[in-house]
C-alpha cells in the first residue's frame, strides 16, 4: 500500500475509527477523514492520527475543493445516515445515495480504489440471501443503500478503478458508544442491565448474522494490499445468525460471572413487538455472497460477543 493520502468518510464513528486505528498500526497516517462535528464521536479519534477533517455538512462543492490539494489514493466510503427509522426520504437519500454518487465521481476521475458500505437492510426478509432477484428493501435507509448499488451494478463494467461494495451485516465492538437506538444488540442489551437492570426482548423469533468491528476493518484493509479482488458487491457478515435470545442469555451470563448480577436476578424478560415495526424489521439475516477475503477466516462471534461483553464490563466496574 502506497503512502499517500486515503479519506475515509464516516471516520470519526464507530467502523470508520477502527479502520483509522487498523491503518495507523501499520503506520499509514496520512488519513483524510470526513464526517460531521460531533462531540460524542471525538472521542474515538483520542489517541489516532490524521492530516485533516472536513465535514460533509459543508457540501460537496466545498469537499472537492478541499481534495484538490492531495493526492489522494484511495476513498473508503463508510459515512451514512443509518437510523432505520427516519422517514424523510429526502434527507436520507441526499445523504446515502447523492454523497455516495460523489464519491464514486471522485474515484473514477482519479482512477483510484472505492471501497464503500452498503447493508444487508437491502435485503429485508426476503427468503433467499444468496439471490440479487430476492431483495426486498422495507425502509428508506434499505431503499437509500439499495438505489446505489443498482447504480453502481449498472455501471460496474465500465469502471476503470476498483470499485467493490460491501454489504455490512450486524456490525459490534468498541467505537460504538455513541451511537444510541442504533447501537448493536451486545452493546444495547449491556446498557439495558446497566441502565435499567433488566434486558426486554421482543416476543418473536429473530435471528441475525454478526461480524465483529476488527474483522471488517482488516477485510477492508486486506482489500486495499490485494488487488486480486474483483470489482463487486459483496456480503460481509459471519456467515452465522445467532438469536436475539441468545445474545440476551450471553450478556446476562457475562453480568453474573462478573459477580455483578445473580442468577435470582429476573434479567431477561419478553415484550410485544410494537406494531410498527412489525413491516420495517429484519427477523432474519445471512451473509451469502461473502467477500473471499472474509472466507478463510475462522468466525466464532458467539466468543466474540462473550468477549466483547467482558470488555464493556472490565472499563464499567473494574476499579483502578
Amino acid at each position: 500500500m502506497q503512502n499517500r493520502p486515503i479519506i475515509i468518510t464516516g471516520g470519526c464513528g464507530f467502523l470508520g475509527s477502527n479502520i483509522v486505528k487498523k491503518l495507523n498500526d501499520i503506520g499509514l497516517k496520512n488519513i483524510i477523514i470526513v464526517d460531521n462535528y460531533d462531540e460524542q464521536k471525538f472521542k474515538n479519534l483520542k489517541s489516532l492520527s490524521f492530516i485533516d477533517y472536513l465535514s460533509y455538512k459543508q457540501g460537496t462543492p466545498f469537499l472537492k475543493n478541499s481534495f484538490k490539494k492531495y493526492d489522494i489514493s484511495a476513498i473508503i466510503h463508510i459515512g451514512a445516515n443509518a437510523d432505520v427509522l427516519i422517514k424523510d426520504a429526502d434527507l436520507m437519500l441526499e445523504t446515502n445515495y447523492e454523497h455516495s454518487k460523489f464519491y464514486l465521481e471522485i474515484a473514477q476521475e482519479r482512477n483510484i480504489p472505492l471501497i464503500y458500505a452498503s447493508s444487508s437492510a437491502i435485503y429485508g426478509n426476503a427468503p433467499q440471501k444468496n439471490k440479487e432477484n430476492q431483495q426486498d428493501p422495507h425502509n428508506i435507509y434499505a431503499w437509500s443503500k439499495w438505489l446505489f448499488d443498482k447504480h453502481v451494478d449498472a455501471n460496474l463494467s465500465s469502471f476503470s478503478n476498483r470499485v467493490i461494495g460491501l454489504r455490512f451485516f450486524n456490525i459490534f465492538g468498541m467505537g460504538e458508544f455513541h451511537k444510541g437506538r442504533n447501537a448493536s444488540l451486545p452493546l444495547r442489551f449491556f446498557s439495558f442491565i446497566h441502565e435499567n437492570g433488566f434486558i426486554d426482548i421482543f416476543d418473536r423469533q429473530i435471528q441475525r448474522d454478526y461480524v465483529w468491528v476488527e474483522d471488517v476493518a482488516d477485510v477492508i484493509i486486506d482489500i486495499l494490499k490485494d488487488n486480486t479482488v474483483a470489482n463487486g458487491i459483496y456480503d460481509l457478515g459471519g456467515n452465522n445468525p445467532i438469536s436475539t435470545k441468545m445474545i440476551a442469555d450471553i450478556v446476562a451470563d457475562a453480568f453474573v460471572a462478573k459477580g455483578v448480577k445473580t442468577k435470582s436476578d429476573e434479567l431477561i424478560k419478553t415484550i410485544p413487538m410494537p406494531a410498527e415495526l412489525v413491516d420495517c424489521f429484519q427477523f432474519y439475516t445471512k451473509s451469502s455472497n461473502l467477500i473471499p477475503l472474509i472466507s478463510n477466516r475462522t468466525v466464532d462471534n458467539e466468543l466474540k460477543i462473550r468477549n466483547y461483553i467482558d470488555q464493556l464490563l472490565a472499563l464499567t466496574y473494574d476499579k483502578s
